[in-house]
């Protein structure tokens, strides 16, 4: 049988055509290039270095470690405070060791993201479902500095910092935080100081910049209510325990809920109870990338896998203890027993992990004064 010349060449092109339609096929994503290119090159830096404050970060790096052993992690732990006084001190030596800090929101506002010492971080978000802001909380990604670009939130912590004794408050009754000013309450609530460092800042931020609260708010409560200051978060809880006193403002968590275990007349406040909303802070979960980092390669591979779901699946396991922690990606699942506190797109909250919350001289004035009454 003869074909003629034009079905001939048909037939070839047509071939042409489906090879290369399988061949396109089978081409990698631009991106899938670029992620084997970086595991390879962080393979050969061989190490990163994160400054973190202290929590169970060890376990997370340990799971990153599984995943890619070829690369050591060096880890420096401490307070907020003291690691950024050691990491600027460093800078000003002209030794730039640091490659990532971990922490909350608060030492990087106060002082790397003013020294401009950071990298943004979008540039260097390359997987697909890290950079979706639809995987995320509210269908966006969460910064705490004032650009949205520098220091990365990806946990969200929900909850009241306030306790009360179960035999002297029927906590049906508090709808509202303006119920904490009742005259029937007047002499009956005992706090942790303000002043001290762990004193829960997010109970401050949310009062004094809720337009529903604010000053006023905070005159009446520490300046008309006879409130007991402590400097013992384990006494505010055992005062609590015996009924010396009905609320407690910023007691220790771990000791409250060590408390309810056995059985003590002892109770957190339910944050969404109060209509004014809740407030949402990141106890240690942002993530901060230095400029003038050692080791950029490791870097873009580290961030990337611990904002993946595999990663934050990991680290949200290892740090949801005693307060629910969450990791801000709607695809991690958690215990139906915590669900109720993890964030809810259609909740009335207050980010007071941002920069704009951050400011909190004016209400300690506030409350000093009110003190002197």
């Amino acid at each position: 049988m003869k074909f003629s010349a034009s079905v001939v060449w048909s037939c070839a092109f047509l071939l042409c055509a489906g090879l290369g339609s399988v061949q396109a096929g089978e081409a990698k994503p631009a991106w899938e290039t670029e992620w084997h290119e970086t595991v390879e090159a962080a393979k050969k830096e061989g190490q990163i270095m994160i400054y973190h404050t202290r929590g169970p970060f060890d376990k997370v790096f340990a799971d990153f470690n599984k995943r890619y052993p070829g690369i050591k992690l060096v880890s420096v732990t401490g307070r907020g405070g003291d690691l950024i006084s050691r990491m600027m001190g460093e800078r000003r030596a002209g030794k730039y060791l640091a490659d990532i800090y971990l922490g909350s929101t608060g030492t990087p506002q106060d002082v790397l993201y003013p020294a401009k010492a950071l990298e943004p971080v979008q540039p260097i978000l390359l997987l697909p479902e890290v950079r979706d802001q639809s995987n995320w909380f509210g269908r966006r990604h969460h910064y705490g500095d004032p650009e949205s670009k520098y220091i990365f939130v990806f946990e969200g912590v929900v909850r009241s910092d306030m306790a009360h004794n179960t035999t002297l408050v029927d906590a049906k009754e508090f709808t509202s935080y303006w119920d904490l000013v009742k005259p029937k309450w007047k002499g009956k609530i005992a706090a942790m100081d303000p002043k001290l460092p762990g004193f829960p800042v997010g109970f401050l931020q949310f009062a004094y910049y809720h337009p529903d609260l604010g000053a006023k708010f905070l005159r009446q409560l520490f300046g008309e209510m006879d409130i007991t200051l402590s400097r013992d978060g384990r006494q505010l809880v055992d005062w609590l325990a015996v009924g010396k006193f009905a609320i407690a403002i910023a007691p220790s968590a771990s000791d409250i809920q060590a408390g309810m275990k056995p059985g003590l007349p002892l109770a957190r406040f339910e944050p969404r109870a109060f209509k004014e909303g809740i407030y949402m802070r990141a106890t240690q979960g942002s993530l901060s990338i230095l400029n003038r980092l050692p080791h950029p390669q490791a870097t873009k591979l580290f961030v990337n896998w611990l904002l993946s779901r595999e990663g934050q699946t990991h680290y949200q396991n290892h740090f949801m203890r005693i307060d629910p922690v969450f990791s801000l990606r709607d695809d991690i699942p958690v215990d139906p027993a915590v669900e109720p506190y993890r964030p809810k797109p259609g909740d009335k909250f207050m980010p007071v992990y941002r920069a704009e919350f951050r400011e909190l001289q004016g209400a300690y004035k506030i409350i000093d004064e009110a003190g002197k009454r």
